[in-house]
């Protein structure tokens, strides 16, 4: 397939812009596929952290920068109509005007998927380039996935990044494109983003401000967004994905598109430095930059007000640094410790087996089999509870979903019938169930870090075979034991805490059934009921 467009209109407004220019940005993220194609999970979020880093960064005015999530093409129609209107006023009052558009989500041949709707590529770039302003850079970022990565545009049989690309120039545009001509643009699990969308983020908070005058332009958001973005996808199922760019600036010259210098709170990354490099932002548990630093030059990211983690991988040894307020990463003051080399951006792919031991416990199912031991003079006096243990191996085949099997026993107390006029005889009767059963599991991840522990909820079904023995004793001491055969059947939902190394537990409910013990008179017992278990767990 043809490589897939970035289009981003950039316009940079400063705070020290001159007055006489305004500044207005359309930023669009849609996550929702049309027929065929699967939803994305971060183009919306990526459009949020784009038009926040405009105002963190690029000298907007919050209210002209205008984030437009999963809207029809009708609602993206007027809000170009209401930037041409603003435009307009301005140039009444004699007042230039520059325009920032930039798209994240579904893509076709030579349309915008929104939805189960189409928004053509010639009328977006008509109403882009009919808007009367000095300066329009745009960007369309239309990603794709596959194990560890989401495709954005389920059918790729077109070329729709050349050809719409040469529509899209015209005088005083640039355009900045995710991938080269025969590549895929991809998601990341890790990051919660498009590999292209974060790296250009973290270039203009500063990473690729190479000569360090506290501005971004164009040029140095490509080279850097270019190369981190393949070294980052050089690792991934798809394979490297190459950033393009072509621009028709016709006496402009260079084009800041952020302004670091602007930023109150720094994380500097040493020259000595030479690591992956991850910068979490502790209180929202999110990754704010994810890059390679090189050795050779000191590396500024500006960042909000805020207490952050920075982790650094070298080799075997992670280094955990914490950062309150800013301010220069000094290694020697973090803790460091060994690490497993060698793994990939799965997002837990790197361990996709798991084993759990699992305590249970809960009340038996109350049935025509109990209600016959009752009429028979037998008594439980425990209220009927149920206990067991079970071994559970899952191996992870998609991001969402694990299949394999699970092995366990359910013991019930024992019921007792007194001999009337016997003294202390008595008879006893008790059951055990055995379960061999195949098991699927679907998991959604609540929050990664990436270097530490993640959450996630889950829910699951299994169905197999069930094995119950019953065991009677008589006065007379002598035991009669018997072996049933049947179906087991349970589902259930739980919470997994992943610690890391592997190491990790969860708290689940299950409801199981399964018909297997029968009496003489033909009453079946539906072993199992609601349950609750603790699960201590082990990935690799």
């Amino acid at each position: 397939m043809r490589k897939l467009l970035v289009a981003l209109a950039c316009l940079v407004g400063t705070a020290h812009a001159d007055d006489a220019i305004a500044t207005y940005a359309i930023v669009v993220g849609s996550n929702v596929g049309g027929a065929g194609q699967t939803d994305l999970r971060y183009a919306e979020d990526d459009a949020r952290r784009v038009g926040q880093l405009l105002v963190e960064l690029g000298g907007y005015a919050k209210e002209r920068v205008d984030v437009v999530v999963h809207p029809t093409p009708e609602q993206l129609r007027a809000r170009i109509n209401a930037v041409a209107d603003k435009i307009n006023a301005d140039l009444a009052a004699g007042r230039h005007s520059r325009v920032f558009f930039y798209y994240s989500g579904h893509a076709r041949a030579s349309a915008l998927d929104l939805g189960s709707d189409q928004l053509a590529l010639a009328e977006l770039r008509q109403r882009l380039f009919q808007l009367p302003s000095k300066l329009t850079v745009v960007v369309l970022d239309a990603c794709q996935s596959g194990a560890f990565s989401r495709i954005k545009g389920a059918q790729p049989a077109a070329d729709f990044s050349f050809n719409s690309r040469q529509q899209l120039d015209a005088s005083g545009v640039a355009v900045l494109a995710s991938s080269s001509g025969s590549e895929l643009s991809q998601e990341s699990e890790q990051l919660r983003s498009s590999y292209f969308t974060h790296h250009l983020l973290i270039g203009l908070r500063g990473a690729s401000d190479v000569n360090r005058d506290g501005m971004v332009t164009i040029d140095e958001a490509y080279r850097y967004a270019y190369h981190q973005t393949l070294l980052a996808t050089a690792e991934t199922a798809v394979g490297g994905q190459h950033v393009s760019l072509e621009v028709d600036l016709k006496g402009h010259g260079e084009v800041p598109l952020s302004y670091p210098r602007a930023a109150t709170t720094h994380i500097e990354l040493p020259a000595n430095l030479e690591g992956k490099t991850l910068v979490e932002d502790k209180r929202s548990r999110t990754v704010v930059a994810e890059t390679y630093k090189a050795k050779g030059a000191a590396v500024r990211i500006a960042v909000a007000p805020g207490e952050y983690r920075v982790l650094v991988r070298r080799g075997t040894t992670l280094s955990r640094c914490e950062v309150a307020s800013g301010g220069t990463i000094d290694l020697d003051r973090c803790k460091s410790e060994a690490i497993t080399a060698g793994t990939t951006k799965g997002g837990g792919f790197e361990r996709p087996m798991r084993i759990e031991l699992s305590m249970f416990a809960g009340n038996e199912r109350h049935d025509d089999y109990t209600d016959n031991l009752y009429a028979f003079g037998y008594r439980n006096y425990f209220s009927e509870p149920s206990a067991g243990l079970e071994v559970l191996a899952l191996r992870r085949y998609l991001r969402w979903l694990s299949l394999g099997g699970v092995a366990g026993v359910t013991v019930m107390p024992t019921w007792k019938k007194e001999i009337t006029g016997g003294g202390d005889l008595s008879q006893e009767f008790d059951w055990s169930q055995w379960r061999l059963a195949f098991v699927g599991r679907a998991e959604q991840w609540m929050a990664a870090t990436g270097f530490g522990s993640h959450f996630s909820i889950y829910g699951q079904l299994m169905a197999g075979l069930g094995i119950g023995t019953t065991s009677l004793r008589n006065a007379e001491g002598m035991t009669f034991r018997d072996t049933h055969v049947g179906p087991a059947f349970g589902g259930g939902l739980g919470l997994h805490v992943d610690f890391g190394r592997g190491i990790g537990a969860s708290l689940g409910y299950s409801y199981d059934y399964a018909p297997v013990i029968k009496d003489l008179i033909g009453n079946t017992h539906a072993g199992g009921g609601h349950r609750f278990g603790l699960s201590v767990t082990y990935s690799f």
